[in-house]
């Protein structure tokens, strides 16, 4: 039994008790993991990024997006159980198919507190974001979704990607505007790109692995799935596209009365919604799932804000506004 299994054996007792606190907590606990889910997520950065702040929007969408990716390929580098995988003991209050180690959900919120308390620098925002993260995590573990170690492990990892944003994204974006379109989507291209070959390099090592039928029982659900890294990969690269595309040609002012907000918001959804449905006839290899989801993120960056803006329903920012970094 190496130490991992050590540490998960430990950490079952700690998980059990806190599942036998009162039952009122858990629709609460299962409400704050769902504000995590990848499909939740894209509603609230899109509202955010269309009816709000376009600028605030695309800084938390880009970093979200790319610990999200980076969270995929960690996954299947560790090949890690949830709890009720290993011990019958932990409920499955919140049921995920994928590897634990890291806790995405951990990892994303950091990030998006971070960038949240850099955007706000106040006081009671930072105590606000501290309190969503602790909350956030609590209910991971609380729901039988992951042990401690990888709610550990999520904020790590997040605290670094948030690290990398901190020093790296200005003198980046700068640097990135500067280059030509096919230049910037070929850049585009490699980011998303070196992760995903990342991940496959992670499930090409771990060939001919199988789940054992304790995890089966347990509720594991064909763990080292590629789905997950080839939408993050593939929304990854659109997202990135469509933001070179919207800062060349032009951006958009979020202000309006709320039914104009509430119309961008309904439109851009709908949209979105369906061409991931209409992408769904390609299939579900690789190309596929990198196409589907790449054509969503150019969407939702810079597609539905163009259309906005020729519908009336968004206006033109009176200056220049910088893309973010």
């Amino acid at each position: 039994m190496d130490f991992l299994d050590e540490l998960h054996r430990a950490e079952i007792g700690p998980i059990v008790a806190l599942q036998g606190l009162p039952g009122w907590l858990e629709p609460v606990m299962w409400l704050v993991s769902l504000v995590g889910t990848d499909a939740m997520v894209l509603v609230l950065l899109s509202a955010v990024y269309w009816c709000l702040s376009p600028r605030l929007g695309l800084r938390i969408g880009l970093a979200v997006m790319f610990s999200a990716t980076v969270n995929a390929v960690a996954k299947l580098i560790f090949h890690e159980p949830r709890p009720p995988w290993i011990d019958a003991r932990v409920q499955v209050l919140f049921g995920e198919g994928s590897f634990g180690l890291p806790s995405g959900h951990a990892q994303t919120v950091v990030v998006v507190a971070g960038v949240v308390a850099m955007a706000f620098p106040r006081r009671a925002v930072r105590w606000a974001a501290l309190a969503v993260v602790a909350v956030v995590s609590l209910s991971r573990v609380y729901l039988g979704a992951h042990f401690i170690s990888d709610v550990v492990a999520g904020w790590l990892l997040g605290l670094a990607v948030l690290a990398l944003y901190v020093a790296a994204a200005g003198p980046v974006a700068t640097w990135w505007r500067g280059r030509s379109p096919a230049a910037q989507v070929l850049l585009s291209a490699g980011v998303a790109g070196t992760l995903l070959g990342a991940g496959l390099l992670a499930a090409l090592v771990h060939e001919g692995w199988s789940e054992p039928a304790a995890w089966l029982a347990g509720g594991a659900r064909d763990p080292a799935s590629l789905d997950r890294l080839c939408a993050m990969s593939g929304a990854l690269f659109g997202a990135l596209v469509g933001t070179s595309a919207v800062d060349r040609l032009g951006w958009f002012a979020a202000a309006g009365p709320p039914w104009a907000r509430v119309l961008r918001w309904t439109l851009g959804m709908g949209v979105a919604g369906a061409l991931w449905l209409v992408g769904r006839v390609l299939g579900d290899s690789i190309a596929a799932d990198l196409l589907r989801y790449a054509v969503v993120g150019v969407w939702v960056t810079a597609g539905a804000p163009l259309v906005f803006v020729r519908l009336g329903l968004a206006g033109v920012p009176p200056a220049p506004v910088r893309r973010p970094g």
